[in-house]
């Protein structure tokens, strides 16, 4: 689990990257928490506004109980793959972890990804039909590719290459970090903000931070 620490117009930041669906990136992000000795004022997840209801409505109903989730093929491919690092579970435990976290600490908790209608204008933007074509045929392969990789977070990385091959949702994900990192920004006016960042993304949003002193845990 990557972390880096910087501030911003005089607030401190924390990024902390997870690897979505392992279920042990629960007890490694509560270790990363324990050395953050600063008032944590702000939580951040990095989800559109919808998913966070729908997050503490799978909470408030006992982990989940009398509501379904049901994974995109494409998310099926990859927890098959990451099981091989652990155990995998939908919703990422590391959100569920850290929202209950957040809640027993009385800990503001806000969504810094983009919401549903500002992600379908985006896709609408970057990806054009052909390229959409192309991907639906490429998820179908997906099962059929190899990853070689060593640790989850180089797995979640390779699989990032994969599945935004193709330059339109290369431009699609960097238009995600910018919206976060713009989000980021914002949230952290408040005060202390802790962001839970993709590793596929944390360095995008870092590049995008650029300009605020910054150092690795």
């Amino acid at each position: 689990m990557s972390g880096y620490e910087l501030e911003i117009d005089g607030s401190k930041v924390y990024l902390l990257g997870i690897v979505k669906g392992l279920v042990d990136q629960g007890d490694k992000l509560e270790g990363e928490l324990k050395k953050i000795s600063e008032k944590i004022v702000v939580g951040a997840l990095p989800i559109s506004r919808e998913e966070l209801e729908g997050l503490k409505e799978f909470i408030e109903r006992d982990s989940g109980e009398g509501i379904e989730i049901e994974p995109s093929s494409p998310e099926k491919v990859y927890a098959e793959k990451l099981s091989r690092f652990g155990e995998v579970s939908l919703p990422p435990p590391s959100y569920t972890f850290f929202l209950k976290y957040c809640t027993e600490k009385d800990i503001e908790v806000e969504a810094f990804g983009m919401d549903e209608e500002h992600y379908t204008m985006a896709y609408c933007d970057h990806v054009s039909g052909t390229q959409w074509i192309r991907q639906t045929f490429r998820e179908k392969t997906l099962s059929g590719r190899s990853i070689d990789a060593e640790t989850p977070e180089e797995f979640a990385l390779k699989w990032d290459k994969m599945i935004n091959k193709l330059s339109g949702f290369q431009e699609l994900q960097k238009h995600r970090e910018k919206i976060m990192a713009k989000n980021i920004t914002r949230f952290s006016k408040r005060g202390v903000l802790v962001a839970l960042v993709e590793e596929e993304r944390i360095e995008g949003v870092l590049k995008q931070l650029e300009g605020d002193e910054e150092k690795e845990l």
